[in-house]
């Protein structure tokens, strides 16, 4: 990989489609998109004269008419290129046009601060675990019009790569399953462009499309220390990881070469969180088994939780837990009355169960009470996978180390513990007052304030004291997306 010099340096492109293209003009910059390109059109459509008696809009500069050759040139690979490509090229012609085809990392024949600055962060994108081999930038130098167009555009290209993989516009959620509710923010041709090109600092402002949450960084740090040789140990704790031995067990089977997939993996996972969590949050990581509860960005409690098996996933989202109800009823959901229940009505009321036919449909209802399958408490946060975490009364399933035992919804080992801290202590609640609201009949107990809440799932984590521990993949969604970004299987 070539790297900047002096303005006096010549640097060559490794290239033989420009070569053959420019004929006499000296390399520049350009893309792998572009070394596969067809041949060139004309440098500027034909125009056709105005009637007479119009007036005629002034001819562009011979530099950004060159600029709008070598967009043309691209649209003529655009057929060949995937939808997100075409996609984008298309927004970037746009860009182009709106601005007059002017040059944006050029001035005067030169390359701008800028330009450098941007070059210098597309090479470090393996860093955060981008992949920008087709867009690759493979020097900044001194040319023709004609190469300088072409090698403008290439930058450009490469700067809106950049964004859209580091925002996470690479891997679509949905593609790894329906139950993953995320919408990463995934970053325009426009937008990276604007801000990059006219940021004080280009490599700053590139890289700031990066996930900033202290976990992701975690991550690119341990991905850095893969790269540099560090052995497994270095990397991953060094004892038996408190919550599961399939962790330490991961570790060993997978050692150092499965580890640097990993962290890429679940550096991905991180581009679909919202860039903005809240400093006060609750964080349910599936593969984990865990939630915590964070007030000022500083972790106060956590809990194991019971989450769904794998054929019945717990859904992946952000929303925001409003209230909490004590003394919960059960409205049993219809998959669960027909695949379950069916055969079973009768004891069903026996043992309390409200059973009744509405408008010729079945309807099984438990009353709040003691052996109720929600426990006492039950926390909700609106949402159309109808989910929300919970008591239970099995409270045995906690000591198991893989705790994917429920339908959907996240059972919660410390509930009245998880329920004071909601609510606040400072504002006179504790356990006690909670307990005194057991009974018959529903108690709704609203938050302070809306809490945000994030279902996720992260199969790495870096702990509190810097060393990364692995958990079992239980949905698969890891070993899917390896294989989406080509990570192997």
């Amino acid at each position: 990989m070539l790297k900047l010099g002096s303005s006096a340096r010549r640097f060559k492109v490794a290239t033989s489609v420009l070569s053959a293209m420019l004929a006499m003009a000296a390399p520049v910059a350009v893309s792998r998109a572009q070394e596969a390109a067809t041949p060139a059109p004309a440098l500027a459509p034909v125009e056709t004269p105005a009637p007479a008696g119009e007036l005629q809009a002034p001819e562009k500069p011979s530099f950004n008419r060159a600029i709008r050759a070598a967009l043309i040139r691209a649209a003529g690979e655009t057929s060949r290129a995937n939808p997100q490509t075409r996609a984008r090229r298309q927004a970037l012609d746009a860009w182009y046009a709106s601005r007059g085809d002017a040059p944006v990392w050029l001035e005067k024949g030169e390359w701008t601060p800028n330009a450098r600055a941007a070059f210098e962060r597309l090479q470090r994108a393996p860093e955060d675990g981008l992949d920008l081999s087709a867009w690759r930038v493979y020097a900044l130098e001194r040319g023709p019009e004609a190469s300088l167009a072409l090698a403008d555009v290439a930058l450009s290209e490469a700067v809106a790569a950049y964004a859209f993989q580091a925002s996470g516009g690479r891997l679509d959620p949905a593609r790894i399953s329906r139950l993953i509710g995320a919408h990463p923010t995934v970053v325009g041709p426009a937008q990276a462009l604007d801000e990059t090109s006219q940021a004080p600092d280009a490599d700053r402002a590139l890289r700031a499309f990066n996930p900033d949450q202290p976990g992701y960084l975690a991550l690119r740090e341990k991905l850095a220390q893969r790269r540099a040789g560090l052995a497994p140990t270095a990397l991953l704790a060094s004892t038996e990881p408190p919550r599961r031995a399939s962790d330490a067990s991961g570790a060993r089977r997978g050692g150092n070469g499965a580890l640097e997939s990993d962290l890429l993996v679940n550096m991905e996972f991180w581009r679909w969180q919202p860039r903005e969590p809240g400093a006060d949050r609750l964080v349910v990581n599936i593969p984990e088994f865990e939630a915590r509860l964070y007030r000022a960005d500083a972790e106060i409690l956590t809990t194991r939780v019971i989450v769904g098996k794998p054929d019945k996933a717990t859904p992946l989202f952000s929303n925001r837990l409003e209230y909490l109800i004590v003394n919960p009823s059960w409205n049993v959901p219809q998959s669960i009355i027909k695949n379950e229940m069916m055969n079973k009505l009768g004891s069903l009321r026996r043992m309390g169960y409200d059973v009744d036919y509405v408008d010729g449909r079945l309807h099984v209802r438990q009353p709040p009470g003691e052996r109720n399958a929600l426990g006492r408490i039950k926390f909700i946060f609106p949402n159309d996978y109808a989910v929300y975490l919970h008591d239970t009364p099995t409270r045995g399933l906690f000591a198991a180390s893989s705790r994917a035992f429920s339908h959907g919804c996240v059972r919660v080992d410390q509930p009245f513990s998880l329920a004071v801290a909601l609510l606040r202590p400072e504002r006179g609640w504790s356990e006690e007052r909670l307990k005194k609201m057991l009974g018959k009949n529903e108690r709704r107990v609203s938050l302070p304030e809306p809490l945000p809440i994030h279902l996720v799932y992260f199969t790495v984590r870096a702990d509190e004291s810097g060393q990364l521990q692995r958990f079992e993949d239980i949905y698969g969604y890891a070993g899917k997306a390896r294989q989406l970004l080509g990570l192997g299987g």
